[in-house]
Order: structure tokens, then C-alpha cells, then sequence
């Protein structure tokens, strides 16, 4: 369509000129020139509405592309050079305005694909216009996309981000059609590329990533430069490191896939995006021409990890990977699919089968197993038989699993045909034969024994091949599970099985006794093994010991058992015994009392093997004996001291360590941790069990971490100090790599904190303590070392402390529906966080308390909090800073902020209390004798908050908390007036001059004995350490008041701070207008009385009795809580008549 219109237009051109008579060629010169010209002069007009036009769909970029280029040839024809020069930069003029535009902004994006599709339209065009190669690289569109290239690369270093976000995403799609550059041009495109992968920006890293893949080589030699093992190294170390998934991803699909790479790109399929291990699957390896390439390990590693994975994306995708595109490169056949996977030795290719027959249910109509296969199975057919078997069983799909698998007597045939195959061949051929008798066995387990002439002939063939004297412990497994199935029942089951190991023992007891004829007379106690390793009079009867029994002590004594060929075959057969006891007691649930066959075994095969100097006669042994003592309570009480000495054994093996411990807790897991605790107590079970978190054997740690773990999810372990041990040990970098345990501790906290609000209770008390721990490991700890920083331990806790996160608990719907659950606990953390920072006289305590603060702004403060832990927290802090002041920058401001985030929620001052909350505040106490063991230093102020001077010169009063301090008067006033029998030591915040603290109590027994003559002086003005009156004036009791001037002055006071609060009263939720009336009027009636009447004041006021709850009211009554009217006329007329009998 580009070439017919030009065509056209010299045709008609042509046949106008001829008609007229003039000059075809001269008259299409000039219209053609004038055209140019034309173009040239409408460059800033027509360029413009491109860019216009194009944003608007995508759908017409091709044809604006085109009109593009041939306004681009139509100024290099005309003006040459400086055609090219007026188009390219009315080109960028335009371009620059895109370039300045936001990220995700539609319009812009579509320009952006039109410049590409410019880009590559005048490349096109280029190729199909040259006639060589040179000329290919020297058009229109080479001097053009190098221009813009170089204009892109200023914009790659400005400060604006999406300045470089743009320039780096127009390179990355406009190197798909750049030709051949020189080497100044490509060394600053590789140049700039690498630095902006290093940009703070994720979008600018993801965009110069997928242009930086460009430059990468496509042949794979070992005349690599250095410029191309550069980009991919950088590319590599971009897949694994960096912090954003996208950019991860970006360097995942576009870095080449080589020897080098592979091995880097089958390590994404453990990231931590789940769309970048979904994408490991959906790309790299499909484009992948033959999933050979890979190593074996390397694809039983990729399966494992995509089968396995916790995301059902990443599954499907991995399912959908090997079921289509890999199962299509095995040409289609299973069994070609299976042997590249090395069934034999795989553990992942029974998933593998399971996962392909679930998404190509299509073609399990087609598999057949008729006679000729089963007659001729190879490790690979034994294995997609007894895989589509179990398929078919797991699905209830028994039309496929009757057609599959033959009936229980032909089986037994086959089994019986390949198991004597297996005792003929050779060493190099018996692996293979055992796989396949193991995968009959299997099958096996999966019949239908309602056949009684198939059951019994199972049953014979099984009762032989134990018989064996080298039969595979898989077989064994089979075997006894395979008889458990034929039994009547569990007691049948267990005598049958007793009876085959009796007579497989029956054999070595004859040899031993062939060779040792003279073997009689007593048997000796003291040498005998069995009385050495266990004590078990429990038993309900004893068997007598026959001479067989009597030989085998004695064959005990012997040498290695390596030194004799006949010892070393009897060795291998009490092997064999106890390897069948052991899968015969896995499968018994029946007590040990109701089973008696259970203890013969015991006396005579378990309890000697203990006694054995073989490692495995020893694991064998405990292993059976814990799996007997889960069948008792009795005999596992009697037997918890011996697994206990085990665990610590030092001449034991790892393996016999980490089986004593698993059988612990399978234990305690079973009968409790009372039932346990019978015989020995609980304490040291727990504090032995928990040394092994501090052992060095990693697998050890890991079990003693999981059982604890369970052990306090079931509730049967309540400790705090191994919950801290936990955390300690969750966070410890030398446990870093031990992911059995990290994983196992991961789960646990966030299950264990988010399943009951009762743990998190039990978390907020060992906070502090597990915290500063963990900050004193932080600072001896090299900073190269995998332990997070203390604030980050400290976001974590405070997560898994979060009474929100709680199961179950809505704080929107009110404490009947979240009962128990306390919205405000973290404020106790942040108490115990305000006193631990009043600590600095060593070191350490000086290290942990600068990180203190910021974990205190990091704890949740609200209203749910509640009034008394809001006050007890701004009484802590106001001290601290006056005490113990921060010294860092940081953490003042955090302090500040968190004593700012407290005081908000007293912008209605709280009133006085009543004889309830009264109650609550004697807990004020604990804080305020915390407090006042610490001496203020010689150089700071004493008052708790900053002070302004008032109005009138000598009163100090506060200047942020002045309705806290007004409060904390009132309150002390009315402690005061209660009389109590025992003394109230109130911490008064006023130093005489001698420093010493005056007692209250002290001070209003001496005003009862002369109030004239003990009466302390009125209190100064202010010194340089300024003291808050309000607060001293509180704490003292009014003795005389025979000078009225005070009585004035500290009616002046109250005057002036209700002045100051008057404003906030506006807006104070009024508890009942009327009462506040009645409380306005009554105080202006006691201060009358007080003006006019100097002799009655100078009676000290009567303490009103406990005993009469309404007194407690009197010269109060405007801080009651009832609402009553009539209740508070009553409460009026005996105030009247108390007051009128008290001056009578």
C-alpha cells in the first residue's frame, strides 16, 4: 500500500502534464519537490497530531508509523543532513513531553509502543530498501534510533524518577530493533544500563534489566569478553539478590539459559514470590528444548519443589509443565518418561505419576495391564502399575482398579515368580528385582482378601518370605502391614506375628545350642544383662527360662561378633526379629494388659538387645521398647528415667540421643505430662528436655523444639521460661541454618500467640525480659551474622502480641462478644518497657536502654488502654525524664511522641473518683515506689513536666499536663480524707529544705495534736528548681484556717485553673446537667461559709467513716457517679444535717 499510492500519483501526474502539453518529467518534479518542501514547513503541526493520534489505541500505531516515515524521507530528501536534523528534533521535542509523565498512566504508555513500532517500521524499511549489507547499516533509521539513543541516555542519570523510568523503558524496547551500533554508542548504553540496575527505583531496575538483557551474547563460546560475562554475572546476581520480586522476575525470564545459568534459574523455584517460582515453570522450562539438559538431581529437585509447594498456582503450573510439555519430549510413552526420572532411586516420582494422572484424566481409559505385562515388568512398569493402583484406590474408581490388577491367588503368583528371581540374581541385577517385588508388595496391601483360598495362599507365601534370612526391611514393612490386613483382628494379628519371630529364633537357638552342648546348671542373677539394663516385677507372669535362654546369656560374653561367621548370621536374625517386632508394634493400639503375648517379647528379645554392645542391637531395642510403653502407662512411668539417661548419654550415638528424646515426648504426648510426672518430676523432665535446645547437635534441637511445641499447643506444658527459651532461640543466629528448626518455631508462634489471648498474656510478661536478652546477644554479635535488628525482633513480638490478630476476637463488636480478650495489653509491655529504662548503671544496661525507645513508640497505645495503665505510663515517663533522662536524639523524640500519644486522651481531665476507682488507684502505688528509688541528679528538675510561672509571680504551674496534675490533686486530696486504720505512704513530690521526704500521715497526726503550734510554714516562692504547688498542695492537709488569706489564695488558684479549662469544658460529655448545677452551687456555698465564718473553720473537718459510704461523698459530692435525682436531694439534706451536728 506504501509504494502503489506514489505510484498513482506520478500516473495521474503524468497523463495531466502529457494532455496539456508540457513536460511529464519537469512538472512531477516540481510537485514532488513542492510536496517535501511542504513537509518540511509542517513538521511542528504534523508530528504533533501523530503523537496525538496514537495515543489515543494501539490499533493505529502501524499505520501512523508509516505516515511517520515518509514525513522522515521526505526531509532527508529535500534538505539532506539537515532534513534528518529539523525531523529528529521535533521528534524529541514531543518525545520529551512523555518522558516527564507518571508511571502507570495509559496515554503515555500507548506513545511509548509507538515510538518501538516507529522504530522498528523505519528499520523495515531500511532492510528491504538496501541492497547489501553496508547499506543496511548506514540508512535513515540507523542515524535515527542513534540520535534517540544518545538523547534517552542523558535521561537515564536526572534526578527525576520518571524521567529515568521512561528513558530506560524506551531503550528496553527499542533494542529489539537496533541494527548494528558502533562501539562509543554501545559501551555508553552497557555503561548507563549497569548503573541504572543499581537504581533506588524498582520499576527504573526492572526496565534497565530487560534492556541490559539484550546486550547479552547469543553463542555460547569460550572466547566469551569480558563485556558479555559481565552482563550475565550482573544479570545472575540480580535473579538472587535483589530486594523487589519484579525486578527478580525481569532477570529470570530474560537472562539466557546456558550451562552457566541454569543452575541460578532452578533457584528461583524456591523464591519467596510465588509468582517468580510460578514462573520458573511457565517459562524457562518450557522453552527448554529438552528437559534432559538437566542433571538428575537437578530435575528431582525442580519436581520436589513444585509439587511440594504450599501455593496451588505453582503446583499447576509445575503439573501442567511435566504432563504436557515434558511427557511431549519423552515422545509421548510413560515409561521413557519414568526412566529419565530414575524411579529407583527418586523420591519425588510417585507425586509425579499422582499429579500427572489428576490433570490427564483423559488417557487413563488407555493404559492396559494385560498378562504379557505383568509376565515381563521392568523397574518402570512395577512402578506405573502399583501408582496407577493406589490412584485408582484413592479415587474409589474400582472398575479401573479391577481391570488394572489381577486377583489376590494370580498376585500371589506373580509375587511368589519374582521374588525367586530375586534370590538368583546376581549383585548388579538383585536392586532392580527387590524394586519390583517391593512394588508387588504394595499392590499387595491394596487387595480384597474376602477370598478365602487367595487369603490363605497370601497368607503362607507372606509367613515364607519373612522366613528369609536377607529380606529387605521394605519387604518387611510390606509384609507385616500386608498380615495385618489378612488378620481376624489386632490380638490374631499380634499372635501370628510372635509365633513367626519365635520360630525365626528357634533357628539360633538350636545353633547355639548345637555348639555349646555343656551349657547347664543355675543360672546366674548378678551376670545376667536382663536384670542389669531393667527392672519389670510388674509383668503379669514370668515364663520359665529354658536352655535356650540360658545358652543365649552365656553366647553374650563371646568376642565381636566380626571374629565368627555363625555369630555374625545370629546378629543378622535378632536383627530381623526386632526390625518385625518394630513394624508389628507400630501398627498395635491394644494396652499392653489386654495383650499378653506382648510381654514374652519383651523379656526375651527387647530387654536383652539393650544389653548388647552393637549399635543397632541398641536402637532396635529402645526403639522397640518405647513403642511397647506407649501401650502402658505403668511400665512407660517405670521406664522414663531410662530415656531420659539416654538423651545425655556420653557414649551413646546421635542416633540413640535423638530416638531417647523422640520417645520422650511421644510419651508425654500420650499419657500427659501429670502421668508422667509420677515418678519423676515434672520440673526435671522439662529442664532436661530443655538442655537440649542448648546442645550442639542440631537435629537435636530441632526435636526438642518440635515437641516442646507440641507439648504447648496441647496444653500440656504451660512454662514461661522455655516460651522465652523459644523465642531466644528463634531469633539466635547460630540457628540460622538449621531450617528444621526455623520452620517448625515459625509455625508455632504464629499459631500458638494467635490461637488464645491466654499465650499472649504469658508473651507480654517475658517481653521485656526475652527482649533485652536478645538486644545483649544483638550487640555481641558480628554484624555479618543472620539475626535481624532489635526493633525488628521487637515488631515481630509485638505481631505475635497484637490482642486484635487474636482467633475470634472483633474489636468492633464490643467485650460480650470478645470476653477475656484485652484490647489494651501492650500497654503493659510498655510499662515494663518504661521501667526497664530507668536502668543504666552498667554496660549492658546502657547498651539495651538506647533501643528501648523506639520499641516503646512501636507499641500499641489507645484507648483501649484504659485510664489507670495511661496514667501509670505518663507518672513513669514524666519521672523518667526527670530522673533518668534520654540522652540520644532518637529516642527523645520517640518518648516525646509516645508522652504526646498519651496526653491526647486526657483532653477531658478525668474528675475525682469514687469509692470503686478509689479502690483501683492504690495500685498507682507500686509505680510511685518504683520511682522513688531513684535520686533525682544534682542537675536536673524535680517536677515531672515542663512548668510555666502563673499569672501571679510565685506559683509554678504545669504547662502540658495541667489537667493531669489538677487530677492527681484531687485524687491525693481524697486519700487523704479516708480514714483508714493503716497509713497511706504517698509519695510527695516536695522536698524540705534537708531533702527529706515528709510523710502525710505524719503531718495530720501532728494537726490533730496542736494544730497552731505544728503547722508548717506557708511554702515559698519558687527557687531555681521550680516545684508545681498544684501537685505539693495536694498532698498535704488543710490544718488551720484560722488566716483566711490562705484560704483565699488557694481559692484564687482553683479560680484560675478553671479559667484555663473552661474552653475544654465546653466540649466535656456531660454526665448529667443538673448534677453539675447542684455541684457549682454547693461549692459556692462552702466557700461562703468559709469567708464568713473564721471560727468554724478553725475546727479541723471530721474524717468521715468508712463505715457510711454516703459521707465519703461530703465536700465532694460534684465528682459522684449517680445520676439520680432523687438520690441526690437525699444525699443533700444529710450532708445539711451532718454539717449542722458537727457545729452543734
Amino acid at each position: 500500500m506504501a509504494k502503489a499510492k506514489p505510484t498513482k500519483i506520478v500516473d495521474d501526474t503524468a497523463s495531466s502534464a502529457s494532455s496539456s502539453g508540457t513536460t511529464p518529467s519537469k512538472s512531477s518534479t516540481t510537485t514532488s519537490r513542492s510536496r517535501k518542501q511542504n513537509a518540511l514547513d509542517t513538521l511542528r503541526t504534523d508530528i504533533p497530531h501523530i503523537f496525538q493520534e496514537s495515543q489515543k489505541t494501539a490499533a493505529n500505531h502501524r499505520k501512523n508509523a508509516i505516515k511517520l516515515r515518509k514525513i522522515q524521507e521526505q526531509c532527508s530528501e529535500l534538505n539532506g543532513e539537515n532534513g534528518e536534523a529539523a525531523f529528529n528534533k521535533e521528534f524529541i521535542r514531543n518525545l520529551n513531553v512523555v518522558l516527564a509523565i507518571k508511571k502507570k498512566e495509559p496515554a503515555a504508555d500507548k506513545v511509548i509502543q509507538f515510538v518501538s513500532s516507529f522504530i522498528l517500521c523505519t528499520r523495515e524499511k531500511d532492510i528491504a530498501n538496501a541492497t547489501n549489507e553496508e547499506e543496511e547499516g548506514e540508512g535513515i533509521s540507523s542515524r535515527f534510533v542513534e540520535h534517540l539513543m544518545r538523547h534517552l541516555l542523558k535521561g537515564v542519570r536526572v534526578k527525576e524518577k520518571q524521567v529515568r523510568l521512561r528513558s530506560c523503558q524506551l531503550i528496553a524496547l527499542s533494542t529489539n530493533s537496533l541494527g548494528a551500533m558502533d562501539d562509543d554508542l554501545y559501551t555508553q548504553l552497557k555503561d548507563s544500563l549497569m548503573e541504572r540496575v543499581k537504581d533506588k527505583e524498582s520499576a527504573v531496575r526492572v526496565q534497565a534489566v530487560f534492556a541490559l538483557s539484550k546486550l547479552q551474547s547469543g553463542e555460547e563460546d569460550e572466547a566469551e569478553n569480558e563485556d558479555e560475562e559481565n552482563v550475565v554475572q550482573v544479570m545472575i546476581d540480580l535473579m538472587q539478590h535483589d530486594p523487589s520480586a519484579d525486578v527478580r522476575r525481569s532477570a529470570l525470564f530474560n537472562i539466557e539459559h546456558t550451562k552457566k545459568t541454569l543452575p541460578y534459574i532452578l533457584e528461583r523455584a524456591r523464591d519467596t514470590d510465588p509468582y517468580n517460582r510460578r514462573g520458573v515453570f511457565s517459562k524457562p522450562m518450557e522453552e527448554i528444548p529438552d528437559f534432559r539438559v538437566l542433571s538428575i538431581g537437578d530435575r528431582e529437585k525442580l519436581l520436589r519443589y513444585g509439587l511440594s509447594d504450599r501455593d496451588a498456582g505453582v503446583k499447576k503450573a509445575c503439573t501442567k509443565m511435566l504432563a504436557t510439555r515434558w511427557i511431549q519430549q519423552a515422545d509421548d510413552n510413560l515409561l521413557e518418561f519414568l526412566e529419565r526420572l530414575d524411579v529407583m532411586s527418586s523420591n519425588v516420582a510417585d507425586d509425579v505419576l499422582q499429579a500427572f494422572f489428576a490433570y490427564r484424566g483423559d488417557i487413563l481409559g488407555g493404559l492396559v495391564f494385560n498378562d504379557v505385562f505383568w509376565v515381563n515388568l521392568t523397574v518402570e512398569s512395577a512402578f506405573l502399575v502399583r501408582a496407577y493402583a493406589e490412584y485408582c484406590h484413592k479415587a474409589e474408581d474400582d472398575l479401573q482398579f479391577e481391570k488394572a490388577v489381577p486377583e489376590v491367588t494370580r498376585h500371589a503368583f506373580y509375587i511368589q515368580k519374582y521374588s525367586n528371581a530375586m534370590q538368583e540374581a546376581d549383585e548388579e541385577d538383585r536392586p532392580e528385582a527387590e524394586f519390583i517385588v517391593t512394588q508387588l508388595l504394595m499392590i499387595a496391601k491394596l487387595l480384597d482378601y474376602a477370598d478365602e483360598n487367595g487369603r490363605r495362599k497370601m497368607f503362607n507365601l507372606l509367613r515364607e518370605m519373612l522366613m528369609l534370612d536377607d529380606i529387605p526391611d521394605k519387604h518387611l514393612d510390606c509384609i507385616v502391614e500386608t498380615m495385618g490386613r489378612i488378620s481376624l483382628n489386632e490380638k490374631d494379628f499380634t499372635r501370628i506375628v510372635i509365633e513367626i519371630i519365635s520360630d525365626i529364633r528357634a533357628s539360633i537357638d538350636e545353633q547355639e545350642y548345637l555348639r555349646n552342648p555343656e551349657a547347664e546348671g543355675s543360672e546366674d542373677e548378678d551376670d545376667s544383662p536382663d536384670d542389669q539394663t531393667l527392672d519389670l516385677t510388674e509383668t503379669p507372669r514370668k515364663r520359665k527360662r529354658s536352655v535356650a535362654e540360658k545358652t543365649r546369656r552365656r553366647s553374650l560374653a563371646m568376642e565381636e561378633v566380626g571374629q565368627n561367621t555363625t555369630e555374625l548370621d545370629a546378629m543378622l536374625t535378632r536383627v530381623r526379629c526386632l526390625t518385625i517386632t518394630k513394624f508389628m508394634l507400630q501398627r498395635s493400639t491394644e494396652p499392653l494388659k489386654e495383650n499378653s503375648y506382648m510381654y514374652g517379647l519383651l523379656n526375651e528379645l527387647v530387654i536383652p538387645a539393650l544389653a548388647r554392645q552393637e549399635e543397632v542391637m541398641q536402637e532396635l531395642g529402645l526403639q522397640c521398647l518405647g513403642l511397647i510403653c506407649a501401650l502402658d502407662q505403668t511400665l512407660a512411668q517405670s521406664n522414663m528415667e531410662l530415656f531420659l539417661t539416654c538423651i545425655f548419654a556420653e557414649q551413646a550415638s546421635d542416633q540413640l540421643h535423638q530416638l531417647s528424646l523422640k520417645i520422650v515426648f511421644d510419651l508425654l504426648l500420650t499419657f500427659g505430662m501429670a502421668a508422667m510426672s509420677e515418678q519423676i518430676s515434672e520440673d526435671r523432665i522439662v529442664d532436661n528436655v530443655t538442655d537440649c535446645l542448648k546442645g550442639i547437635e542440631p537435629e537435636l534441637q530441632a526435636i526438642a523444639a518440635e515437641g516442646l511445641c507440641k507439648l504447648m499447643l496441647t496444653r500440656m506444658l504451660k512454662n514461661p521460661t522455655v516460651l522465652e527459651n523459644l523465642i531466644i532461640l528463634y531469633f539466635d543466629p547460630a540457628t540460622a541454618e538449621n531450617y528444621h528448626l526455623r520452620q517448625c518455631l515459625n509455625y508455632f508462634m504464629q499459631v500458638y500467640f494467635h490461637s488464645s489471648h491466654d499465650n499472649q498474656v504469658t508473651l507480654s510478661k517475658i517481653f521485656v525480659p526475652t527482649l533485652t536478652h536478645l538486644i545483649q546477644k544483638y550487640n555481641e554479635t558480628d554484624r555479618n551474622a543472620e539475626m535481624p535488628a532489635p526493633v525488628v525482633i521487637a515488631q515481630q513480638m509485638l505481631e505475635w502480641c497484637e490482642p486484635r490478630r487474636v482467633l475470634g476476637a472483633d474489636a468492633d463488636k464490643g467485650p460480650v462478644v470478645n470476653s477475656g480478650i484485652d484490647f489494651g495489653l501492650q500497654s503493659n509491655i510498655a510499662l515494663a518497657l518504661v521501667k526497664e529504662m530507668f536502668k543504666e548503671k552498667t554496660d549492658v544496661e546502657k547498651a539495651t536502654r538506647k533501643f528501648l525507645p523506639s520499641v516503646l513508640f512501636k507499641t500499641r497505645i489507645d484507648g483501649d488502654s484504659g485510664e489507670e495503665r495511661l496514667k501509670k505510663l505518663s507518672l513513669l515517663i514524666g519521672n523518667l525524664k526527670a530522673r533518668r533522662p534520654i540522652t540520644e536524639k532518637s529516642g527523645k523524640k520517640h518518648l516525646q511522641s509516645v508522652e504526646k500519644n498519651i496526653l491526647k486522651f486526657f483532653e477531658d481531665a478525668p474528675e475525682a473518683l469514687d469509692e470503686a476507682e478509689l479502690a483501683k488507684l492504690n495500685e498507682l502505688m507500686d509505680e510511685i515506689s518504683f520511682v522513688e528509688q531513684f535520686d533525682l541528679p544534682d542537675e536536673q528538675v524535680e517536677p515531672v513536666a515542663p512548668t510555666t510561672s502563673s499569672r501571679r509571680g510565685g506559683r509554678a504551674k504545669p504547662a502540658e499536663n495541667a489537667k493531669l496534675s489538677k487530677m492527681l490533686q484531687e485524687v491525693d486530696a481524697m486519700l487523704e480524707s479516708s480514714d483508714e486504720d493503716e497509713d497511706l505512704h504517698v509519695l510527695d513530690m516536695d522536698e524540705d529544705e534537708d531533702g527529706e521526704m515528709e510523710d502525710t500521715t505524719t503531718a495530720q497526726s501532728k494537726a490533730k495534736g496542736n494544730a497552731k503550734t505544728t503547722r508548717k510554714p506557708a511554702p515559698k516562692k519558687p527557687q531555681p528548681r521550680p516545684k508545681p504547688k498544684a501537685r505539693s498542695r495536694g498532698r498535704k492537709v488543710v490544718e488551720d484556717s484560722e488566716e483566711s488569706e490562705e484560704s483565699e489564695e488557694e481559692e484564687e488558684q482553683e479560680q484560675e485553673e478553671e479559667e484555663e479549662v473552661s474552653e475544654e469544658e465546653l466540649t466535656r460529655p456531660v454526665r448529667s446537667t443538673r448534677r453539675s448545677q447542684q455541684q457549682q452551687q454547693q461549692q459556692q456555698q462552702e466557700s461562703t461559709a468559709t469567708r464568713s465564718s473564721p471560727r468554724k473553720a478553725k475546727t479541723p473537718t471530721p474524717t468521715p467513716s468508712p463505715a457510711k459510704p454516703k459521707d465519703m461523698g461530703k465536700g465532694k459530692k460534684m465528682f459522684s457517679l449517680d445520676d439520680d435525682e432523687d438520690e441526690d436531694e437525699e444525699e443533700e439534706e444529710e450532708e445539711e444535717d451532718s454539717g449542722s451536728e458537727f457545729e452543734d
